[in-house]
């Protein structure tokens, strides 16, 4: 069965897949975006071994702790008991293992990915100050174009008294009118950029939202899995100190919960 991690993981995905498919990004947001396929899908991956490993030693360890259990109730020698739980232990020692490394691999990259928050906000910034300057730009331009333009026409209007200065003046219109057109351009490309990085800052805030989370059930698992080893060690320590088999049946039924707990933890 999925659980919360499984949904935390998914929603990460879905996150950087739509970060992977925005286009027309400024240079420095498609870093972010190469970035974040690099480190998301590697992780998940791992995460993903992770839970069906936690998922084969939970349908494990319950049927051995079970079997443990009744072996206790029945007031079996303590060397088979011991033989069961070694057992037990080596492969929570093994999952342990596993799951240290994922810790290890998201604390690893999590700076990175919380810094998107700033990247984003230096991209942001930059896009406004260029859209600012660009508008700038055009509406002065816009005014030069309106005064070429009226005085194009007024020489016009002056039939053959108009007609010295009337070439200066169109080549002068044509030009205000042409640096019209490309400050339009320009802001009509960078508006295109703009409405592509806010759909990545807003995929972004979702996925560093999900990273956060992950990271929290992430250090559960671990957690859980610490305090299972710890258990079973424990367990095996009293079996060797010869603490009565009542006490070691109701420390193993306490261990089963824990491995109950872990599945779900992890799943």
């Amino acid at each position: 069965m999925s659980g919360f991690l499984s949904q935390v993981v998914a929603n990460l995905v879905a996150a950087e897949q739509q970060i992977k498919s925005l286009s027309g990004l400024p240079a420095a947001a498609q870093q972010i975006q190469t970035n974040s396929s690099a480190i998301i899908l590697p992780m998940v991956s791992q995460i993903q071994t992770m839970q069906q490993a936690g998922s084969g030693f939970v349908q494990t360890a319950i049927a051995q702790l079970n079997e443990i259990e009744t072996m206790v109730l029945n007031n079996q020698v303590l060397p088979e008991i011991e033989a069961k739980m070694a057992t037990v232990l080596s492969q929570a020692s093994t999952l342990k293992s596993t799951v240290d490394e994922v810790f290890v691999r998201i604390n690893s990259v999590s700076s990175q990915v919380l810094g998107y928050f700033n990247q984003l906000a230096v991209i942001e910034s930059d896009l406004t100050s260029q859209m600012t300057a660009l508008q700038g730009q055009l509406g002065n331009a816009q005014s030069e174009e309106e005064a070429a333009k009226k005085k194009y026409y007024y020489l016009i209007a002056l039939g053959p008294f108009g007609l010295i200065g009337l070439a200066v003046a169109l080549g002068l219109y044509l030009k205000w009118q042409s640096d019209v057109n490309d400050y339009e351009s320009q802001i009509s490309s960078l508006n295109s950029q703009i409405n592509s990085f806010n759909a990545m800052k807003s995929a972004c805030q979702l996925m560093v939202s999900d990273f956060q989370g992950l990271v929290t059930k992430i250090s559960g698992v671990r957690n859980s899995v610490d305090f299972l080893v710890s258990d079973i060690l424990t367990i095996n320590s009293d079996l060797d100190t010869g603490t009565t088999l009542l006490v070691i049946g109701i420390m193993v039924k306490a261990a089963i919960t824990e491995v109950t707990t872990l599945g779900v933890d992890a799943s």
